[in-house]
């Protein structure tokens, strides 16, 4: 059965502590502090931990939050790179940021971002933030949150993409070294990262690629794509980026033609020769191109400059008594105009 949370034993608490040998600014009974921050996140940013977070919509008692001055960030260190949170005593200030005047870390609106840079491979961080009201009383502390640090791995180089049909091959040269010059015995892997046009990055790899190549085949034809790579190590129990290889760009297109026609039939009409054939199947059909030669004519001659849409056309340049074969293509609507290869040969005498 779960207990109900008192807001007068929490007045009294506070006023309790005022009481005590350690002297701290008193809290009149209206002052209600900010709740935790409920929705801390902590991970690798480059060369740096980052830090984000919401700022708290209730206060301690369940109840909307109202004064919100701005929030601390407390840091606490161990050596390795495993291992259990310090205890509460091991905590220092690592930044203060005030919402009006943000001197350190970010803050858009509601929510705040601090990256951190101070430090040192073997180690294990540990990260808690609290806000604090227009009197500097700071409220609940989040749920805290380690990450291990170590050595980067050099960045991969040489990174080529070639473009194919609804796919892209990324390869490039395999990372050795990490950026002090030691051997990367811990590679994990490599992590893929996408964008189209101007959009924002995404990974392409939820799990680490173990070869420098990969085949993206999430791609759609005539869009431009832009790459990039990471090298990733295993640190304890987190992982740790490179920083970015060159960017390299492709842009997929379709290389299949539409099937060759079938049952082209050629018939003498009042105007020309009229031509039939059955639809082409492809589902991005652009149109038709017919070809026409007569006797002694080694190439076909195309007779229609834009595309036929429908699957007949009447050849009105043809001259009574003549002979003429014909052929007919299928084009696609891809940015190669992609052509089938020619149905078989039709001949009439018109």
């Amino acid at each position: 059965m779960s207990k109900r949370f008192n807001p007068t034993l929490v007045l009294l608490l506070l006023l309790l502590l005022t009481g005590c040998g350690k002297k701290i600014t008193p809290l009149s009974p209206e002052t209600v502090l900010p709740g935790p921050v409920s929705d801390f996140r902590l991970a690798q940013e480059g060369d740096g931990l980052l830090l984000k977070w919401s700022l708290p919509k209730v206060n301690l008692l369940g109840q909307p939050l109202t004064q919100v001055e701005g929030c601390r960030v407390y840091r606490a260190e161990a050596k390795g790179v495993e291992g259990a949170p310090p205890p509460s005593s091991d905590y220092g200030l690592l930044a203060e940021i005030d919402l009006a005047y943000p001197k350190v870390g970010e803050v858009r609106g509601e929510a705040l971002s601090y990256r951190d840079t101070f430090l040192v491979p073997g180690r294990r961080y540990y990260y808690r933030v609290a806000a604090y009201d227009q009197g500097g009383h700071p409220g609940a502390f989040s749920r805290i949150l380690g990450y291990s640090w170590g050595t980067l791995p050099r960045a991969p180089g040489e990174l080529k993409a070639v473009a194919g049909d609804k796919l892209v091959n990324l390869s490039w040269s395999p990372v050795t070294q990490l950026t002090d010059g030691s051997p990367a015995r811990d590679l994990a892997g490599y992590v893929i990262y996408r964008r189209s046009g101007g959009g924002v990055w995404l990974k392409v790899t939820p799990t680490p690629v173990p070869e420098p190549r990969f085949r993206d085949l999430s791609v759609l034809n005539d869009v431009e794509y832009t790459y990039k790579v990471r090298a990733l190590r295993k640190v304890g129990p987190d992982f740790l980026e490179s920083a970015d290889s060159i960017t390299r760009t492709a842009q997929p297109e379709k290389l299949t033609p539409p099937p060759p026609l079938i049952n082209v039939v050629a018939t003498a009409g009042k105007t020309g020769v009229d031509l039939h054939w059955d639809p082409s199947p492809a589902p991005d059909l652009a149109g038709y191109r017919i070809y026409r030669r007569s006797p002694g004519e080694v190439k076909f001659t195309l007779l229609n400059r834009e595309l036929v849409t429908k699957p007949m056309f009447v050849d009105t340049l043809a001259v009574k008594g003549k002979t003429y074969s014909y052929v007919v293509t299928a084009v696609d609507t891809s940015r190669r105009a992609n052509e089938s290869l020619p149905s078989e040969e039709t001949a009439i005498t018109y």
